[in-house]
């Protein structure tokens, strides 16, 4: 016997049917005629070998095979109405996609006003971007999630390469109750002098070499995981903190203090990518704006 192949429409009608109680039901909820739906829930019938529906009378009741598929069904189909919106949503864009993956550092600093101006320059591309942890933004160029990815840290997995790498000095924040707003710049030795906001991230060991080798010890009366919590610790007057300048620029726009630190200290960003992806226009204006961000 030559077996039919089921079809989407096919499990779209049967999910409809069982949801609205009937195929009359079900073929209303669908736009499209009962005769319509009928064959439909016929054609599945026929491709899987069993009956869904026992009618009695001018009742149409699901069967126990029909019960137990439409648990699978429930199951299995969220992820192909996901495929099937975002290929609607493929279909309207003219030079395809950008998904970007970066830490929050990046991700809660610059990249809002990053992808507004690809928006801008690429108005048909649909940009994703997600804010993950570095392991995350590994994972997801390594699994094609994303096509680009954004992080403090090099990869060592096969596969992934550095396409990119943006260095800027990391700063001292606060507000007016620790720094002094006529101030150039923060000496390290001030740090061990004032309260203290710590990483709890993968910044944390290189804070605190940076620290060791110019021998000083702070005094932390607080700790985050995030940069932008540690900015809002800062923002509420609890003490200092060094971040990575993106922050900087951002904690400043938001009424905090932000000044140099000397001696400096590095904080270096990495852009990554599968070493056979073809870079997109709209990737490379990507990395020239977070470039342009790191001045």
């Amino acid at each position: 016997m030559n077996q039919r192949t089921v079809t989407y429409r096919m499990i779209e009608a049967f999910q409809a049917a069982m949801l609205h109680g009937g195929i009359g039901a079900g073929a209303d909820a669908l736009g499209i005629s009962q005769p319509a739906m009928s064959r439909l829930i016929a054609d599945l019938q026929k491709s899987i070998g069993f009956p869904l529906f026992d009618k009695s009378g001018r009742t149409v009741k699901p069967t126990d095979e029909a019960q137990a598929l439409m648990a699978k069904v429930q199951q299995s189909f969220l992820g192909l109405e996901q495929i099937v919106d975002f290929s609607a949503q493929l279909r309207k864009q003219k030079l395809g996609q950008l998904s970007i993956c970066a830490i929050p550092s990046i991700g809660h600093s610059i990249m809002p006003r990053v992808v507004a101006q690809l928006r801008k320059k690429f108005p048909d591309v649909l940009i994703s971007l997600q804010v993950s942890s570095y392991a995350d933004v590994a994972r997801h160029v390594k699994t094609r999630q994303a096509d680009i990815g954004l992080t403090a840290d090099t990869f060592s997995l096969a596969g992934l390469e550095t396409v990119a790498e943006f260095s800027a000095d990391c700063v001292c924040i606060g507000t007016a109750a620790w720094l002094d707003p006529c101030a150039t710049h923060v000496d390290v030795e001030e740090l061990g002098q004032l309260p203290f906001i710590s990483p709890t991230g993968t910044f944390r060991p290189r804070l605190d070499a940076w620290l060791r080798a110019n021998d000083v010890r702070v005094d932390a009366m607080a700790e985050a995981s995030l940069f932008q919590s540690i900015s809002d610790l800062c923002l509420e007057g609890l003490g200092v903190a060094v971040v990575d300048r993106l922050t900087g620029i951002k904690h400043r726009e938001r009424g905090g203090l932000t000044l140099p630190l000397r001696p400096s200290m590095v904080y270096t960003v990495y852009a990554t990518a599968m070493s056979d992806t073809r870079m997109s226009a709209p990737a490379r204006e990507l990395i020239r704006l977070v470039a342009a961000a790191h001045g």
